[in-house]
């Protein structure tokens, strides 16, 4: 305890923080987005976690769930979104060091949000065709590596599809999309070893959520509620951008 005490403020701290990666780490691995939904939480506790951290485990998370059901894979959708994700990411890169841009970005992204995710689950009918995944994307990669919260652009163009298919497509998709910010915040100095060990000694709760985010019960849920439970997430990734913004603030 007294190693990880080096890294944490408090033993508590610790145990909230891990509680948060948990939460994040089940609803990841089953819905396929909402790694970042505690990132407010975090933030709070210990702010030098977002969004590096969140985008770290998140790698991880996603990269596990992705090759556990590979087969299942849309594998021509997520050629498309990968290339928007890449080109989004790039367009972050330098945003990201400005504070202010980056604070106000993420009201209006917030706020944004809480607009369009009740308009397309009452009122829009939207497919994942290539242009959607493709815009989606780059939505995801730029949102991604600014807040650390990049699902809601790519669980909006999925809702309507099939679960046991757009899951393992997604975690692929925020893998490879997430290993691609990693990159790019380490290139801006955002990731060092005390980040790394910090994810290190979270990992349990990151292993436990796996897990737990794979039973059968769990799957049989999502495949129910689908898109109620993309929506919930997307309007609770809205709520969280707003808190860190007024954090922030």
């Amino acid at each position: 305890m007294d190693f990880i005490l080096q890294y944490f403020a408090s033993s508590e701290v610790y145990g909230i923080l891990l509680l948060s990666v948990f939460i994040g780490a089940i609803t990841q691995s089953a819905i396929g987005i909402g790694f970042g939904i505690p990132g407010c939480v975090i933030l709070l506790f210990d702010a030098s976690l977002i969004p590096t951290s969140i985008v770290l485990m998140g790698t991880f998370v996603a990269f596990s769930n992705a090759f556990l059901s590979f087969k299942q894979i849309i594998k021509k959708d997520l050629i498309y979104s990968l290339t928007g994700r890449v080109v989004g990411t790039l367009i972050a890169a330098p945003i990201i060091m400005i504070t202010v841009g980056t604070k106000y970005f993420m009201f209006v992204f917030g706020f944004m949000l809480l607009f369009i995710v009740p308009l397309s689950f009452f009122k829009w009918n939207i497919q994942a065709s290539i242009k959607n995944v493709s815009i989606a994307g780059l939505f995801s990669g730029f949102l991604g590596t600014l807040t650390g919260v990049g699902g809601p652009p790519m669980g909006i163009v999925y809702q309507n599809s099939n679960s046991s298919r757009v899951v393992p497509t997604l975690n692929m998709f925020f893998g490879f999309g997430a290993l691609f910010s990693v990159i790019v915040l380490w290139n801006i100095g955002l990731l060092n070893m005390i980040i790394a060990i910090k994810c290190l000694l979270l990992s349990p709760s990151v292993a436990i959520g796996i897990m737990l985010g794979r039973q059968k019960f769990v799957k049989d849920f999502v495949d129910i509620k689908f898109k109620t439970l993309i929506s919930i997430i997307c309007i609770l990734s809205a709520l969280l951008v707003l808190g860190q913004a007024f954090i922030n603030n």
